[in-house]
């Protein structure tokens, strides 16, 4: 561990690379944990507090590591980061010549041929929006799409982009040159490969055929892994699904109407079905009638594949003089009927299960549900299994020679009521079975830099009268931290309630979700003194706002999931048949995560001064409540919101 010790020294090479770099135990003792996984063969997990520097005290042993690293992350923010500023600061300072590669998934690259197929055959492009489209293709020399300026319509986009579904490989005439190719082939000789969650999962659920071998694996950001494990792992049936499929088979085929009216009319009456059960989310079982439409939509799938089976030479748009280009692209229309009929059985499988008790809660390996998208409010079903660990134990854990799990919010001391380890969750969630552990606490002083102010127990967020209760409260909050704060909630319902009560009276630049582009309304907040933004979850994690700009954070709940979400129900019954409180051992632990997400929005730096507010009077009030507050750092408590006023003094 000699090595690691030296990088980090106080006049090591990262602080002669890093201007004011100091040197933390807590960086150090990660980074000596998970070269001792490296060299072991053991999987780490670290909870790295806010202000440790866990992206150096990965990258050190990751690049010294002699083989391939793939470092995944869950937001694109992360991702541009490591590889603009914290892996050059490491080759650089430890003069490690290694190859980095950051790939991305097929949908974010554009497919040369494609663009070459839709403007030949046409004279103009058939919008403006396409023009505009059409003449960056032209121009770009990365095809990646992070380099538009605007947020192209997923249809237009659609017909541009790279996906496996349109994409017949080496017989392309274009392969040569293929901007995805490019990338996925320079992954292949990289020593460290940077990804999204997204990406990372769905090469796991699809055996390896996105991703190059690897040896080791980093996590960032872990507490969202089972998130997105359980994403990769969904299937869905819906309207846009089924037409996206229909346009990417027209593309290639010339396919009688008559299987287009067919799935029209299936989809049609399956939307009619969907629609007799009220609500925006419910699982399958609660409508009886679904089991009667979908063996209808089977057989219209099985129809159109064995159309495209009879026609995958004659019913081509453009014939082809290569055999093997059209075998390739019948294989591919093939796949995207099959994906469709084998999702149809999943959910059948799923509702089997689910009906009537047909099967014992601990045997439940799937659910599924139906949900009502946004804007047309058209529905669809998902099914998904509602626990990942088995899938991890065996395709991640099991071949990886050492795994690396970190975040600031893993941990959930106290936080399962029988006292389990600080990692238990994490590990049960997951899959993991062995790991070196490590809990690396923040450098910042939570006890001078921030407050936490926690609402007398008679505000209650379950009672009627909350919202109107809540603002006279939050508004006293912010009038005292001179604005500069996130007002976060768990729904949009009780953010626009309380947001109605109290936009006309605030004397701060005031801003809701949804009024700008998420982006862009960071870059208000950051820039507009005083600013007070009203949010969701999109803003309880991923944010980083250093400086007074964000001195308050009020949280309208305890985050616990909602047990009317069919994963959360298949998880709580699962857990309540194996003889253990579900409340204990599910809510609690992932309220925990949760808020200490939230909580981490505040201090960012040592400068940082500032209040959490909790308006949840259950955490005064409840034992679980005492749980779940003691996990926060180690703020100073408040009872009384005028103690606010010297730490804030000078500042507002």
């Amino acid at each position: 561990m000699k090595l690691v010790d030296d990088a980090f020294a106080p006049d090591g090479p990262i602080a002669r690379a890093l201007p004011g770099f100091e040197a933390r135990d807590g960086q150090v003792r990660m980074a000596r944990l998970i070269q001792r996984g490296f060299l072991e063969n053991v999987h780490t997990i670290v909870e790295a507090g806010t202000g440790v520097g866990k992206s150096l005290a990965y990258l050190v042993p990751a690049l010294r590591a002699g083989a391939r690293v793939v470092v995944s992350t869950g937001t694109i923010a992360l991702q541009e980061q490591l590889v603009r500023k914290d892996i050059p600061l490491v080759t650089r300072a430890l003069e490690i010549d290694a190859r980095v590669v950051l790939l991305k998934g097929r949908s974010h690259y554009l497919c040369r041929a494609k663009f070459e197929k839709e403007s030949g055959a046409r004279l103009v492009a058939p919008s403006l929006a396409l023009e505009k489209l059409w003449r960056w293709a032209e121009r770009t020399e990365t095809g990646d799409r992070v380099e538009l300026s605007w947020t192209p319509r997923g249809e237009d986009w659609e017909t541009l982009d790279a996906d496996a579904d349109d994409c017949v490989g080496e017989y392309c005439n274009r392969f040569s040159d293929c901007f995805f190719f490019a990338k996925r082939d320079a992954a292949r000789f990289a020593d460290v490969v940077v990804v999204n969650h997204a990406l990372f999962f769905l090469d796991l659920v699809s055996g390896g055929a996105l991703l190059p071998a690897y040896d080791f694996v980093i996590l960032d950001e872990a507490h969202q892994a089972e998130k997105y494990a359980t994403a990769a792992l969904t299937v869905t049936l819906s309207p846009a699904s089924v037409n996206r499929m229909m346009r990417k088979l027209h593309r290639t085929y010339a396919i009688p109407g008559a299987h287009d009216a067919e799935l029209d009319e299936g989809m049609r009456r399956l939307q009619q079905t969907l629609a007799h059960v009220p609500g925006d989310r419910y699982p399958i079982a609660a409508n009886e009638a679904v089991p009667d439409v979908l063996p209808v939509l089977r057989e219209s799938f099985y129809r159109l594949e064995n159309w495209v089976h009879a026609h995958w030479q004659d019913g081509l748009r453009r014939p082809s003089g290569n055999d093997a280009e059209a075998e390739r692209r019948r294989d591919l229309a093939l796949r995207a009927i099959a994906g469709h009929i084998a999702t149809v059985d999943r959910i059948e499988h799923a509702a089997r299960q689910t009906s009537g008790g047909a099967v014992a809660a601990d045997e439940i390996d799937a659910v599924a549900w139906v949900e009502r998208g946004e804007g047309d409010a058209r529905y669809e079903i998902n099914a998904a299994p509602f626990q990942v660990a088995e899938f991890l134990r065996a395709a991640l854990f099991a071949r990886t020679r050492s795994v690396v799990l970190t975040s600031a919010t893993i941990s959930t001391p106290r936080g399962n009521l029988d006292g389990e380890e600080a990692f238990g969750f994490l590990r049960a969630s997951l899959g993991i079975d062995d790991a070196q552990e490590l809990i690396a606490p923040s450098p910042f002083d939570y006890a001078t830099q921030a407050r936490l102010y926690v609402a007398p127990p008679h505000l209650n967020p379950k009672s009627a009268d909350f919202a109107r209760r809540a603002a006279p409260l939050v508004e006293e909050i912010l009038d005292r931290s001179g604005g500069r704060a996130f007002v976060l909630f768990t729904s949009y319902a009780r953010l626009r309630e309380v947001y109605a009560l109290l936009r006309e009276r605030l004397a701060f630049p005031v801003k809701v979700q949804g009024d700008l582009a998420r982006s862009a309304l960071l870059d208000w907040f950051r820039t507009t003194p005083n600013a007070v933004l009203f949010a969701t979850g999109t803003f309880w994690e991923g944010i980083d706002v250093v400086g007074d700009a964000l001195s308050c954070v009020v949280i309208d709940r305890l985050p616990f999931p909602s047990p009317a979400e069919p994963l959360v129900a298949a998880r709580l019954a699962a857990l309540e048949a194996q003889g253990l409180s579900g409340f204990d051992h599910y809510m609690i632990p992932s309220a925990i995560v949760r808020l200490k997400q939230g909580f981490g929005r505040l201090i960012r730096s040592t400068t940082d001064r500032g209040v959490v507010a909790l308006l949840d009077g259950r955490a005064a009030s409840m034992k679980y409540g005492a749980t779940i507050v003691d996990a926060l750092p180690p703020a100073t408590r408040i009872h009384d919101l005028s103690a606010l006023d010297a730490l804030f003094r000078g500042q507002v």
